[in-house]
């Protein structure tokens, strides 16, 4: 029998390689099939590959990298309403025409707002390069291109909300764009590695959480609103409005919706556990939902304790780990597995995306 494989010959075994593995003597055809790779199970898929090893790399820290300073910059933006410093530092880029701020509270949490964003930008913009230039699937590259765009629009909307005098409309938009900006980050960073095997659960798990990820997004710049309108005691009271069961003006009609849309999203969120049961997604939907409901209760305490600053940075924080964890949760379930796929509308049989 001639003993060369497809690219050569085949090098011969020794006499007790069969006998140190555990097993016979490895003759030829032992060797040959030595050299074929066992067929992936469906825990053993492949993970997506953008391209050489250290972009491969760049593609699925990076993008983590950027969720985690994007994440601190809302955060650090709450504060900075919460506490009133939104003028701290009246003009822009400087702060009172200055590179080097006074050393007063105010100014320093606004202008740590600023040096945050810097940050954050510099990674995103680094994000989005390795994305394009990675070999990404089309679908990819476009999510890529979108966050381009709303960094451009970000960054000019933190300008026109200082030099207009914090417009509630403007400061609203601005919330909205950087809330996209870290879904978008997240559709990156989540979509590299393994596939979670949902079974029938998928479908339900998926389509609740595009749905959720639609109402939460108006929630959250519904609570914006209230915010930059100082809304937030325009129903001074729960469950009632002023005493009333509806509200009596504007103002207290925008609260009084935030209030209840909220709570119907807890519903969701419990619905959302409830489906992903008995799947590798059962634990993070459980802990989403117990985030909505620790939501509600600031929500109610903030009321209750006249707006505590606190309590109002803690009840804006854990609402981007909501919209955050619903991002990741429909991912991981193939929510968007069509829109990221190379061409449109196509959509893989497995969706591979990582793991926490």
């Amino acid at each position: 029998m001639d003993r060369r494989g497809l690219d050569g010959p085949l090098p011969d075994l020794p006499h007790d390689a069969g006998r140190a593995a555990g097993g016979p003597r490895a003759g030829p055809r032992a060797s040959e099939a030595s050299n074929l790779e066992p067929a992936p199970t469906l825990d053993q898929r492949q993970p997506i590959h953008d391209g050489p090893g250290q972009a491969r790399g760049a593609a699925r820290s990076l993008p983590w990298a950027a969720v985690a300073a994007v994440f601190l910059l809302m955060t650090i933006g709450n504060i900075v309403s919460a506490t009133g410093s939104g003028l701290a530092c009246p003009d822009w880029p400087l702060c009172h025409g200055r590179l080097i701020p006074p050393l007063e509270p105010g100014v320093l949490i606004e202008y740590s707002h600023r040096l945050t964003a810097a940050v954050a930008s510099l990674l995103l913009v680094a994000t989005i390069i390795v994305t394009l230039r990675g070999g990404s699937p089309r679908g990819v590259r476009r999510v890529g291109i979108g966050l381009l765009v709303l960094l451009g629009a970000q960054i000019g909307l933190g300008g026109i909300t200082v030099l207009l005098r914090l417009p509630h409309l403007i400061s609203t938009a601005h919330l909205v764009n950087a809330l996209l900006i870290l879904g978008g980050l997240l559709l990156l960073a989540a979509r590299t590695g393994q596939a979670d095997a949902l079974g029938n659960s998928a479908g339900p798990v998926a389509r609740l959480g595009r749905v959720g990820l639609a109402v939460l997004l108006v929630q959250l710049a519904l609570g914006g609103s209230v915010r930059h309108t100082g809304a937030g005691l325009a129903c001074p009271d729960f469950p009632l409005c002023s005493g009333d069961l509806l509200p009596g003006h504007w103002l207290a009609a925008v609260h009084w919706a935030h209030r209840w849309l909220g709570i119907a999203l807890l519903g969701l969120f419990i619905h959302l556990a409830i489906a992903a049961r008995g799947t590798r997604l059962a634990g993070p939907a459980a802990v989403t939902a117990a985030l909505a409901a620790l939501q509600v209760t600031l929500g109610i305490a903030a009321v209750l304790f006249r707006l505590d600053p606190s309590i109002r940075a803690i009840h804006a924080a854990v609402g981007y780990s909501l919209w955050g964890a619903l991002v990741w949760i429909s991912v991981r379930a193939g929510g968007w597995a069509g829109a990221l796929a190379e061409t449109p509308g196509s959509r893989p049989d497995a969706v591979e995306v990582g793991h926490a």
